[in-house]
C-alpha cells in the first residue's frame, strides 16, 4: 500500500489494466517499469502494434499542472523539436485519474539507444535547448506552468537561507562526515550567492525545461529522437537550465576536478547554444553562468534534504561529499571560467 502521495507508484498487472480500460487499449502482453526520478514510467508491450508508455504522475501533481506541462511539450513540438505527445481517451482526455487519485497519461514509446551524456551529443543537445528555450519564451503558457514543488533547483535569492535550514538538519544527525559537510556548503553557498547578487538583473528570465540531460533528451543513432520529461519546468533565469546540465557533465563518472580543458568544452557547449537560440546569452549571463553552476550543491541541501524523508535525505546528502568539491574549484577559479565563457 502506498500511503504517501508524493512516494513513487509502483508497476503491476493491475494497474496496467486500469490503465489499458481507461485508454480503450487492448490487454498489454507485457509490461516493464522504466524508473525514474519524479514519475513512475511504465512500458506496455502489445502484439503486433507498437509499444506504449504510462507515465504515472505524484499525488501532489494536480490537473492544472499535469495540463500546462502538456501544453509545453505541444509548444515544443510545434517549434520542430521532437517530443512525445499524449494519446487520448475515447472520450478524447490528454489525462486521467486512477483510482488512487493519481494523474496518469499514455504516450508513444520513443525508439533510442543514446543519452545526453557525450561531449557530441552535448554540443548537439545545447543547440536544441536554445530552440526549446525560444518556443517556451515566447509561446502563451498556463499559469501553473510557472511553479513547481520539487526540482532540482534553487533560486539564487533563496539558495543561502534553503541551504542554511538543510544544514540544521545534517547537524542534527551528528554524522561524521555530514555535520562537516553542513559548515563547508553554507559557507560555499554564502559567497556564491553574494557574487551573483550585482549579476541578477542581468538575467533573462523565462519558462524552462528544468532537467535537460541524459535519458531526458533522446538520440537514435546520433540524430535527436525526442526531449521528454519536463515535470520540473519553471519560471526562472535561463542560465540556470544550462548550469544544470553542466554541473551534471561536470559530475560524471571517472571525471575528476574541472580542468582548463573543461572550460574550453564549456565554452563549446554555450557557443552551441548561442547558435540554436535568436537570442544569444548576454556578457552578464556568460559571467553568472560559472556562478551558477557553483551553486548547484543548493538544491541538494536546501531543497531535497529539507522534503525528504530521512533515509533518502542521508543518502542525497551522502552524494554532496564527492560533488561539493568540483563546485568549490569552479568558484575557486571563478575568473578564469568567466574569461573562458566571456
Amino acid at each position: 500500500m502506498i500511503s504517501d502521495p508524493d512516494e513513487r507508484l509502483p508497476g503491476s498487472d493491475l494497474l496496467a489494466a486500469e490503465v489499458a480500460r481507461a485508454f480503450g487499449l487492448p490487454a498489454s502482453s507485457a509490461w516493464s517499469d522504466l524508473g525514474g526520478s519524479w514519475t513512475s514510467n511504465l512500458r506496455l508491450d502489445f502484439p503486433g502494434r507498437d509499444s506504449l508508455v504510462v507515465r504515472i504522475h505524484r499525488g501532489s501533481t494536480t490537473a492544472a499542472r499535469l495540463a500546462a506541462v502538456q501544453a509545453a511539450r505541444d509548444v515544443v513540438a510545434a517549434a520542430g523539436v521532437p517530443t512525445v505527445r499524449p494519446l487520448t481517451t475515447p472520450d478524447g482526455e490528454p489525462f486521467v485519474a486512477l483510482r488512487s487519485g493519481r494523474l496518469i497519461e499514455v504516450e508513444p514509446w520513443v525508439r533510442w539507444n543514446e543519452r545526453m551524456n557525450t561531449p557530441i551529443l552535448l554540443e548537439r543537445g545545447f543547440a536544441v535547448l536554445g530552440r526549446v528555450h525560444d518556443a517556451l519564451r515566447t509561446a502563451s503558457m498556463p499559469a501553473a506552468a510557472a511553479t513547481v514543488d520539487h526540482a532540482n533547483h534553487l533560486h539564487s535569492e533563496e539558495a543561502a537561507a534553503a541551504t542554511r535550514r538543510g544544514a540544521e538538519r545534517l547537524r542534527d544527525w551528528h554524522d561524521v562526515i555530514l555535520t562537516p559537510l553542513a559548515d563547508r556548503v553554507v559557507r560555499h553557498v554564502d559567497a556564491v550567492t553574494a557574487a551573483e547578487e550585482p549579476l541578477r538583473d542581468q538575467q533573462v528570465r523565462q519558462l524552462v525545461h528544468g532537467d535537460f540531460w541524459d535519458n531526458n533528451v533522446l538520440f537514435r543513432d546520433g540524430e535527436l529522437a525526442a526531449v521528454i520529461d519536463f515535470d520540473f519546468m519553471a519560471n526562472r533565469p535561463r542560465i540556470d537550465d544550462l548550469a544544470l546540465t553542466l554541473y551534471f557533465y561536470l559530475l560524471e563518472p571517472g571525471r575528476d576536478l574541472p580542468t582548463a580543458a573543461d572550460r574550453r568544452q564549456i565554452r563549446r557547449f554555450v557557443d552551441a547554444y548561442d547558435a540554436g537560440t535568436s537570442l544569444p546569452l548576454s556578457p552578464g549571463e556568460r559571467a553568472a553562468l560559472p556562478l551558477a553552476i557553483a551553486r548547484q550543491p543548493a538544491w541538494s541541501i536546501g531543497r531535497w534534504v529539507n522534503q525528504l524523508d530521512e533515509a533518502d535525505a542521508r543518502e542525497h546528502a551522502a552524494h554532496v561529499v564527492a560533488e561539493l568539491p568540483v563546485a568549490q574549484a569552479m568558484l575557486a577559479e571563478l575568473p578564469q571560467w568567466q574569461d573562458a565563457l566571456c
